[in-house]
């Protein structure tokens, strides 16, 4: 790609910047937008606390054109990363592409319930204050809303942000081209985007702003860009997420997993299955992905 026709090729703190500033844009929008419903809704005499996925929901449908706005332009004119995610997409055949869509879904569904899990076993959900007061908002308003935002709207509008516009673009400030002539050149490249990733998804954990979602979505961030990888989309990431969501959500509000409570031995061995299942479905997903179009 002629380094030209990169809207990353200028000064590193320029580089760097358009990684930061659609993450501040996010918040601006968002933060304005909730306040905004907020007073409306008080003026209607509803209760905030009871109301805020649906306060949510409103601002994060406001929020995504702005950073859809982005997303489009990275991809209009194509940086380093969206040749190569291009290049990998097209080298998929649809069985390829369906069982990436099947398997990316199972993977954050399972991915999800294991780490959920994991943290239950720990003392982080008590010491979390901030986790605590979060929790208390988010499953206040009922099922709908919760399926609705953050089982569909919140995760596009993640992804879209932290996936596709911040992971894609630290990938160009740190893969200036995408040449591999040889297999140090190769080596270097994957290294750069593993880093990538783990600092994307620190920025998507730290974000979340109590320690709880911190390790949840820090952990979970890293194979959401992950899986965009080896599927050469953004739906990669995405669906993955809507599953690991999902899950968060139902076993909240119904009564499907409660079986996994009726001891602690069940509990401990529920989680190690679901540990050596998300092993296996990577796994899967990984073999898929290299397989011969």
């Amino acid at each position: 790609m002629n380094p030209k026709n990169n809207p990353y090729s200028n000064h590193a703190i320029f580089k760097s910047w358009n990684v930061i500033y659609p993450v501040f844009i996010y918040f601006v929008v968002t933060n304005i937008a909730m306040s905004l419903f907020a007073v409306f809704a008080a003026f209607l005499g509803a209760d905030y606390q009871e109301q805020y996925m649906a306060l949510q929901t409103a601002a994060v449908a406001v929020t995504i054109p702005f950073i859809l706005r982005y997303y489009e332009r990275d991809r209009k004119e194509p940086t380093v990363f969206w040749e190569h995610m291009r290049t990998a997409y097209e080298k998929k055949n649809q069985k390829q592409k369906i069982g990436n869509g099947i398997l990316t879904f199972l993977i954050g569904a399972s991915v999800g319930m294991a780490l959920n899990n994991v943290i239950a076993l720990t003392t982080l959900e008590e010491i979390s204050e901030g986790y605590q007061e979060a929790a208390g908002y988010f499953f206040a308003g009922g099922i709908l809303f919760e399926l609705l935002g953050a089982c569909l709207l919140t995760p596009f509008l993640e992804e879209l942000l932290y996936r596709a516009v911040v992971y894609g673009r630290l990938c160009d400030l740190m893969i200036p081209d995408q040449e591999a002539d040889t297999e140090e050149k190769r080596k270097k490249r994957r290294r750069s985007r593993i880093i990538a990733m783990v600092f994307s998804a620190l920025l998507f954990g730290v974000l979340h702003m109590n320690l709880v979602q911190f390790v949840y979505a820090g952990i979970l961030g890293i194979m959401l860009a992950w899986l965009m990888e080896e599927t050469g989309h953004f739906y990669g990431a995405l669906l993955a997420h809507i599953g690991a969501n999902l899950t968060s959500v139902l076993r909240v509000e119904t009564s499907w997993f409660a079986w996994m409570n009726q001891s602690k031995t069940v509990f401990a061995g529920v989680t190690a299955g679901l540990a050596v299942g998300s092993a296996v479905l990577i796994g899967g997903i990984w073999r898929l992905n290299r397989r011969k179009s």
